[in-house]
């Protein structure tokens, strides 16, 4: 196993890439071929990309690049998330919208 990289779908399911065949003129024949799925955007709450940890950089370049017709990547629905860049915070609404204030100390608290 290579190199590691997170996936970002907007697929709104999942979807299983798979290691293509090493000899496409007899298939069936290849030894075991790695696959991984990749998580659709309707998986991860309040966020518009599902992402996927972990998953081999060269499983996945081979995919995109024995799969140049499938839709997810003639549309661009699955990209590489780049290292620097950080997933967006989950928002439930319920957040204030500013901090709260600390509560002034009391002579009880002072004594203490």
């Amino acid at each position: 196993m290579g190199k590691t990289v997170t996936i970002a779908s907007r697929i709104p399911m999942a979807i299983r890439i798979e290691e293509p065949e090493g000899n496409p003129d007899k298939p069936g024949l290849s030894k075991d071929r790695q696959s991984t799925v990749i998580k659709g955007a309707g998986n991860d709450l309040g966020t518009v990309e599902g992402l996927t940890t972990g998953v081999d950089e060269d499983v996945f370049d081979a995919w995109v690049k024995a799969n140049p017709n499938h839709a997810a990547v003639v549309n661009g629905m699955l990209r590489k998330v780049p290292g620097d860049e950080a997933p967006a915070e989950i928002v439930y609404g319920f957040e204030t919208a500013l901090p709260v204030p600390e509560a002034p100390a009391t002579a009880k608290d002072k004594k203490s």
